[in-house]
């Protein structure tokens, strides 16, 4: 029989919610327990009480009925009551020391130790044990992958963006220009790049820099592929955040800012309070638009980024156009990376010169020509040691060469012409005859898009594009899906409308008035392949950041008058993934405005076919002359102007074409890399436990789980939820484990280890006590019936920042004890999936009875588990050192030496993977080990 005297705190087996009781009467056959937290007094029969005595050890923490922190130095018993002798650090810094007696101790008790819970009777259900250890291998499985950062992105496996975001993602402080040509995805390859930086620690603070209509897509587009929650800062939210608190600095209120650059430059305070701020990464979109020369200097957007930049450590630059604009502006912006590498503009184009001779050998190099000998004299020169014309050495060196390029760490440029894969597209054009009350004068708007001064929809009555339109989706395009773009939300509405009940047909709308879920509601009715939406009808900004690849028919309703506009329509289908050559039909008026817009993107721009690097420029050099011929019909002078138009566009290209960089292309994307990087993700999505795990993990914690015929599964908490903490809406959420899946149906989130409410989960599990405790029955005649094994998992820890990814050196993070009773070690013999198909459930009330049974072992053999768990630790050490040191050490040596050939290699980045190479060498000295589960087997007969 137990010994019960009054003041012992105890706690009961069956109601742990009732928190630290205290014994406040004891006769011969009963006892009285109040339990402070709840108010609440049990009284139990003492022969089978179901009750576990609390006692504290040695270095525990424990709290006083004030709520103070002791550390527990000594304890001592006095007539069954225990005494603890405690210390606790004073807010001055001084230490106080006290006796408490366990009546004083606070009555909120948490038991996070597996051993205390398991002596305290605290036992788990076995599927929670079986979750908690899988847990903790699929954690210890991503510290070490290479996908770390790259796994959690809803993103097509595309090699070229992959290759860039581990290229740079992996970097510290990245700073690098982003010039890839359009519709090959730089806000991807940025996206990955902020993820993985996020993921690993190498940044917390990011400020993303864009035009004010581009503000909502990089939000939408962070949060809906990579479950990043930026905040947008205009001047409403600044204003609300001055108003509460005029002292605060709003940059310092969010971790993650979108803030537009005209922002910025119209509110000087605000600018000054974001520099002050201070962030570890900037990115900045359309940084063709920072203009700069020597001798005018910036213009106001190149000052402001200028300013940010010398106050960030990562900068990340995007633009398509990085030499259209002229070789000073290219300059200029690789200024803002390095002012120190790239001071002086003639230097540069000196060093360009040399350069274009490294490409053009490369260029042989990457080709099957043979090499001669001026070819091979050439390499000599630049490697500084003699090659033979073999495959393994031609390719050793173009890697070299690549290393020491010139611009080649910096800038990363992918062209459609080297990543290939695009069907094409052509134009199929609609002339239609325009009616007689149609304007052919006044304001260019007027005559462009008259529909969006009659808000009614009157104008529906009359155009001839509406019944164009009812015609070509009832007859060419029935059994197509057909994406519409026009200018604004309104017009879309009316056509919808129409559509949908005057012919029949099955529609979906997209535009700026609807909700976020509206808009991904219908994307996703838009998706269905059988009983989807036959046209999604979208407005301009409503189209901004979705990607429509599935569909091939594009209906340009109306023409903009911007052609950066009229290509970013024309991406939402034209894209990476894209299986059919697009199809884009263009209905006009003819004798009108819509005509001369029509003909100046075909016939002078070309913009139709193809995507055009000039087009922007040459309508903002001949934009008085456009408008002049816009406004009306100047016959000879309009046809000129498409002809000279034509002809300067022509030389462009070929000039563009001649002074291609294909080393710097290969260098933006190295093929054997890269698709070592697509293969890896292809092998973590083929054979990832996590759907099953997080079905398992539902199950046994009372969270609805219900599975959909389409790939989907919708996830909704319950009354009767077991767990807490988990980044779950109230409405739950629709999801699914497929990446294919994910990249159809928008609304359904993208589950994977990287996922916030996977990652969620991973942290209930590694801050609480879940699934810490067990006791089974094991089924076997090898072993002696009725005795115990204790199987212990311990996690080997080693406290550092998160940017050191420290455990990834670890040979492993995890560490297994196995004991029979009698201290033998099992844990090479028996393996723990050996033991599962054995092991069975034992109710909560046999669970109690062993643990107190065999109490005296189970503390025994576990102290014999933490011995045999430490002495792993010295040589987990020496190799984690060694494998921390030589990962660095690889890096330092090879930066170092390409630093004598190649200049964009910055000195304070090689100083900085020096000082980590040391403070992770340094922190892998205090490794240590942490008791993560426990499980007690009864052997049984079978």
């Amino acid at each position: 029989m137990q010994q019960f005297a009054i003041g012992q705190r105890w706690l009961s087996d069956t109601e742990t919610e009732l928190g630290l009781g205290v014994v406040i009467d004891v006769d011969e056959r009963s006892l009285s327990i109040l339990f402070p937290k709840s108010d609440e007094t049990r009284v139990y029969a003492r022969s089978n009480a179901p009750l576990s005595r609390i006692i504290f050890n040695i270095n525990d923490e424990i709290y006083d009925q004030e709520g103070n922190l002791w550390l527990v130095e000594s304890l001592e018993e006095r007539f069954g009551v225990i005494r603890y002798n405690a210390i606790r650090t004073l807010d001055n810094g001084e230490q106080e020391r006290k006796t408490l007696n366990e009546t004083r101790i606070g009555a909120q008790i948490q038991l996070s130790k597996p051993l205390d819970r398991l002596l305290a009777s605290q036992v788990d259900i076995k599927a929670w044990y079986d979750l908690r250890i899988e847990a903790l291998q699929l954690q210890a499985s991503m510290q070490t992958s290479r996908l770390r950062g790259l796994l959690g992105a809803r993103v097509g496996l595309i090699p070229h963006q992959l290759y860039i975001a581990h290229e740079v993602g992996k970097r510290f402080a990245p700073r690098v220009l982003l010039a890839d040509e359009v519709g090959l995805g730089k806000t991807i390859e940025a996206g990955l790049i902020i993820h993985q930086q996020l993921k690993t620690g190498r940044a917390e603070r990011i400020l993303i820099l864009v035009p004010d209509s581009l503000q909502y897509q990089w939000m939408i587009e962070m949060r809906r592929r990579f479950n990043l929650n930026f905040s947008l800062f205009d001047l409403t939210r600044t204003a609300s955040i001055k108003e509460h608190d005029p002292e605060l600095n709003p940059f310092l209120t969010e971790q993650c800012i979108i803030a537009s650059v005209d922002l910025m430059i119209d509110h000087e305070d605000l600018r000054e309070q974001a520099v002050e701020a201070g962030f570890d990464l900037l990115v900045v979109d359309e940084a063709h638009h920072l203009m700069w020369s020597e001798e005018e200097g910036g213009n106001d957007r190149y000052d402001l980024v200028e300013e940010l930049a010398e106050k960030t450590a990562g900068v990340l630059l995007l633009t398509a156009t990085p030499e259209q604009l002229g070789v000073e502006s290219h300059f200029a912006r690789l200024r803002l990376l390095d002012p120190q590498r790239f001071s002086s503009l003639d230097r540069f184009l000196d060093e360009e010169e040399q350069y274009q001779h490294t490409a053009k050998i490369a260029e042989v190099l990457m080709s099957d020509e043979a090499l001669t000998e001026q070819h091979l004299t050439a390499l000599e020169g630049l490697l500084g040691h003699r090659i033979e014309d073999q495959p393994e050495q031609r390719y050793q060196a173009i890697h070299e060469l690549l290393d020491r390029h010139g611009t080649g760490r910096v800038l990363f440029r992918n062209t459609r012409e080297a990543i290939q894969g695009f069907p094409g597209r052509d134009c199929q054009p609609a002339p239609l005859v325009a009616p007689a009350d149609w304007s052919v004068d006044g304001k260019l708007r007027e005559q462009m898009w008259p529909e969006e001064n009659q808000l009614d929809g009157s104008w529906m009555e009359t155009d001839p594009r509406v019944a164009w339109l009812m015609e070509i989706l009832r007859k060419d395009l029935k059994h197509k899906k057909v994406l519409l773009i026009a200018r604004s939300g309104p017009v879309v509405e009316a056509l919808e409308s129409a559509l949908r009940l005057h012919a029949g047909v099955r529609t979906a709308m997209f535009h700026e008035g609807m909700s976020l879920l509206e808009r991904d509601q219908a994307a996703a009715y838009f998706a269905e392949e059988s009983y989807g939406a036959q046209i999604l009808l979208c407005s301009e900004i409503g189209s901004e950041g979705r990607n429509f690849q599935f569909a091939s028919d594009l209906i340009l309703f109306d023409l903009p008058a911007n052609p950066d506009v009229l290509e970013q329509r024309i991406g939402r289908l034209d894209r990476i993934g894209q299986q059919n050559r697009i199809q884009i039909h263009v209905p006009y008026l003819q004798g009108t405005a819509q005509e001369r817009m029509f003909r100046w993107y075909n016939e002078a721009l070309n913009i139709f076919s193809n995507i055009s690097p000039t087009a922007q420029t040459l309508q903002e050099n001949f934009i008085v002359d456009l408008k002049e011929c816009l406004l009306a019909d100047l016959g000879q002078k309009f046809e000129d102007l498409l002809e000279e138009v034509n002809v300067q566009r022509e030389a462009l290209e070929a000039e563009l074409q001649a002074g291609r960089d294909r080393l710097l292309e290969y260098n933006s994307c190295r093929p054997v890399i890269a698709q070592e990087i697509v293969q890896a993700l292809e092998d973590y999505d083929d054979n990832t436990t996590l759907p099953m795990f997080v079905k398992r993990f539902m199950s046994s914690t009372n969270i609805d789980f219900d599975e959909q015929s389409n790939g989907t599964v919708i996830i909704k908490p319950t009354d009767q939820m077991q767990v807490q903490g988990l980044t779950l809406d109230e409405e739950g959420m629709t999801a699914t484990f497929y990446r294919d899946q994910a990249q159809i149906r928008e609304d359904a989130q993208y589950l994977t280890l990287e996922h916030p409410f996977i990652e969620s989960m991973m942290e209930m599990i590694n801050t609480q006590s879940f699934g810490s405790t067990n006791v089974a029955l094991l089924k076997s005649n090898a072993l002696k019936q009725g005795s115990v094994l204790l199987e212990v998992w311990f996690k080997v820890d080693v406290i550092a920042p998160k940017a050191l990814n420290l455990p990834a050196s670890l040979p492993q993070q995890l560490v297994r004890v196995l004991l029979s009773e009698t201290g033998q070690d099992l844990s090479a013999k028996i393996d723990p999936m050996m033991l599962r198909p054995h092991l069975h459930h034992l109710d909560g009330n046999s669970c109690r009875q062993v643990v107190k049974a065999r109490r005296d072992v189970i503390e025994a053999r576990y102290r014999q588990a933490l011995d045999i768990a430490k002495t792993v630790l010295p040589e987990l050490q020496q190799q984690a050192k060694s494998n921390y040191g030589q990962q660095w050490q690889y890096e330092i040596e090879r930066l170092s030496y390409l630093k004598q050939f190649n200049p964009s290699i910055r000195q304070d980045e090689i100083e900085r993977l020096q000082k980590l190479q040391q403070e992770g060498l340094s922190l892998l000295d205090s490794l240590s080990i942490s008791p993560e589960a426990i499980q007690v087997l009864v052997v049984v007969k079978p």
